[in-house]
């Protein structure tokens, strides 16, 4: 089974190339995502999109006190991309002032896709919060990205059909570690978030997805951790 990843920032890499390279060479599926319409815009014209590389169009909420969310450029890109991501809320620390802000941004991205297109969500103290937008937006398709929250809100997503994505960084942490044993094997998904983790006391590049893929199987016990992963991932594109 090839492997996945569903969550990579390819723009943050200073030898991005080598890793566009790499990808398509080991056949990686990535999505990677971007933090604003104009770097999506940016990479797509960089970087042809493969089999095996593909780029999601985002608005990061960390952005919301150094960029304007480009809704025009947005609304130009929307249709080019079956993937919306980095998108979300983020209320901890100065972006607490901006909470109204990022609300009315992340319910407008909502209301805009399609349901065929799938979100990467960042929910970093506004889980309950993200749960209400998607479900008066009647989002279907969504992966919650390093889901850090309370138990509750976890098993309302969880019921709502919404899947998870992992990176080794949750897998090393106590509460990550209760928060997987939470989540339905067949709503778990791999990310690395890559370079924003690390893997074995090394920041992440591509070359360790592998290392990722071990570590949760072996945290699952799941022997056929890629079969899972790949079957997952298939049935949230169906």
């Amino acid at each position: 089974m090839n492997l996945i990843d569903t969550h990579f920032h390819l723009d943050f890499y200073q030898d991005h190339k080598r890793w566009y390279e790499y990808i398509n060479q080991h056949k990686q599926y990535t999505l990677c995502v971007t933090n604003s319409p104009g770097v999506y815009y940016s990479c797509k014209r960089i970087y042809p999109e493969t089999k095996y590389l593909k780029f999601a169009l985002g608005y990061n909420p960390k952005n919301v006190n150094s960029e304007r969310f480009d809704k025009r450029l947005f609304n130009h890109l929307l249709g080019e991309t079956k993937y919306i991501g980095e998108v979300g809320l983020d209320f901890t620390g100065k972006l607490k002032d901006k909470q109204k802000e990022q609300v009315q941004i992340f319910d407008y991205i909502c209301a805009a896709v399609s349901n065929c297109q799938i979100l990467s969500i960042h929910s970093n103290h506004a889980e309950k919060t993200v749960l209400e937008i998607l479900m008066h937006n009647r989002v279907k398709k969504a992966i919650m990205h390093w889901y850090s929250g309370d138990l509750q809100t976890l098993n309302e997503l969880i019921r709502n059909g919404y899947y998870f994505s992992i990176n080794s960084n949750m897998i090393n942490s106590p509460k990550g570690q209760v928060i997987i044993r939470t989540i339905p094997m067949d709503k778990i998904l791999i990310e690395s978030d890559g370079p924003f983790t690390k893997i074995y006391s090394k920041r992440y590049d591509p070359s360790k997805l592998q290392n990722t893929y071990r570590q949760l199987g072996e945290f699952l016990k799941c022997e056929r951790i890629e079969a899972m992963i790949w079957n997952n991932f298939n049935s949230l594109l169906s």
